[in-house]
């Protein structure tokens, strides 16, 4: 075989080779494939901000109210009693009784028509027995009070002379020619024995005594009546 003849079988070789390759690579409709598009969307990146954490609430503690009750202060006596002076009054036996109280303390005011001593005694049990008995009069321009308990139907006796106390926390009084006033204070329950507790808005039968011109403690009255009292409540 000569050379020319070889030449001529690879070109025709080459040539077949290529068409196949063609074929193949090629879609069948003629037009070069194009790149599939995959469809693809964009999403904006998101700053993941963190929420914020609310402050620890303090915890709700429960706890009693507390009424803190500050000291009645003692009212000024004088041994005066002046119009609207006292929001109560009332007539035993000729003798004016005044009276005012708060939770704690009460204001006696008495007025005698005599210028001897004069006498108040409060919540008896039998006639004079178990009341709680002030005694008040006036010598030479001063005022002298005793605390008294009344130990019998007919008697009654100072509270010092029975292991107990004075408890007239303030008193004062005048003397006229022709009338005696006495103003105290006393607790409305001051925890001795010899004391008859009072309560605010309590009602309370109430013993007068006075004398028309005899001064102190021990001497017989000249009249002697009962009356009551009723105290203004607790504000």
């Amino acid at each position: 075989m000569n050379n020319t003849l070889l030449l001529i079988i690879v070109g025709v070789a080459l040539l077949a080779g290529g068409v196949v390759a063609w074929l193949l690579l090629s879609p069948q409709d003629g037009v070069a494939a194009q790149p599939e598009e995959v469809e693809s969307t964009y999403t904006e990146p998101v700053e993941l901000i963190p929420e914020p954490v609310a402050a620890a609430e303090p915890a709700l503690v429960q706890t009693e109210a507390v009424v803190v009750v500050e000291p009645s202060p003692l009212w000024s006596v004088d041994g005066v009693i002046d119009l609207g002076e006292y929001p109560h009054s009332t007539d035993v036996v000729d003798v004016t009784v005044y009276w005012a109280n708060d939770a704690n303390l009460l204001r006696v005011g008495l007025e005698s028509p005599g210028t001897g001593y004069v006498s108040i005694g409060f919540d008896p049990e039998l006639r004079m027995e178990g009341a709680n008995f002030i005694v008040g009069y006036v010598h030479e321009g001063d005022a002298f009070l005793r605390d008294d308990f009344g130990t019998s139907p007919t008697g009654h006796t100072a509270d010092t002379d029975r292991g107990g106390a004075s408890h007239v926390l303030s008193s004062a009084g005048t003397e006229w020619a022709d009338h005696t006033v006495i103003e105290f204070v006393i607790p409305l329950d001051s925890g001795d024995e010899m004391d008859k507790p009072l309560r605010p808005g309590g009602t309370y039968s109430i013993l007068i005594a006075y004398h028309d011109l005899q001064d102190g403690f021990e001497a017989q009255h000249s009249r002697r009546g009962s009356g009551e009292i009723r105290l203004d409540p607790a504000l």
